[in-house]
C-alpha cells in the first residue's frame, strides 16, 4: 500500500488536488482511501443532520446507512497507525492523507495559500517532502508527477 501526504496551509488547494488524485487512481481501478486531518472536532458537527445530533447528544458511535454506503462517527482519539493498518488489511492500494504536516510519510507540499500567500517549505521543517508545487501554476504538473509516482501501484 502506498501512502502520500498532501500538505500545505489553508486554502492552498489540497482538497482539489486530493480529489483529482482519487479520480485518477479510481480510473485505473485502484482501491483508494483518504484520511483528512482537521484541527477542530466541531467540523464533524457542522452539518446539522440527525447523525450530528446523535453525536452531540453523547453517542459513542453514530452510524448512517444508506442503500449504497455507510458512514460512522466514533468518539475516540484517532490512531493513525491503526487506521493505516486497517486500510491495508482491507486491500486498499493507496492512501492519500490531507494534512498531518508533522507525519513522516512521503509528501508533497503546496506552497501557495490563497489566504496567506507563499510559504517556503524550508521555513516550516517538514520531513520527507518529495516535491513542492504551487497550485496556481502547477496543477497539471502535479497530476503528471502523481501518475508517475503511482504507476507502480
Amino acid at each position: 500500500m502506498k501512502i502520500l501526504q498532501i500538505t500545505g496551509y489553508k486554502d492552498s488547494g489540497k482538497t482539489a488536488v486530493v480529489n483529482r488524485m482519487v479520480e485518477s487512481l479510481k480510473a485505473e481501478g485502484h482501491r483508494v482511501a483518504v484520511i483528512k486531518s482537521h484541527h477542530d472536532d466541531d467540523v464533524v458537527m457542522a452539518s446539522r443532520t440527525d447523525s450530528e445530533s446523535f453525536t452531540r447528544s453523547g453517542a459513542d458511535y453514530s452510524i448512517l446507512n444508506t442503500p449504497g454506503m455507510s458512514m460512522q462517527v466514533k468518539r475516540e482519539v484517532p490512531e493513525l497507525k491503526w487506521q493505516l493498518a486497517h486500510l491495508e488489511g482491507e486491500g486498499v492500494d493507496c492512501v492519500l492523507i490531507e494534512g498531518y504536516k508533522a507525519l513522516g510519510c512521503p509528501k508533497i507540499f503546496l506552497s501557495h495559500s490563497f489566504r496567506h500567500g507563499h510559504t517556503n517549505v524550508d521555513n516550516i521543517g517538514l520531513q520527507n517532502v518529495l516535491k513542492t508545487f504551487d497550485i496556481r501554476y502547477d496543477e497539471e504538473r502535479i497530476m503528471d508527477w502523481f501518475r508517475e509516482w503511482s504507476s507502480d501501484i
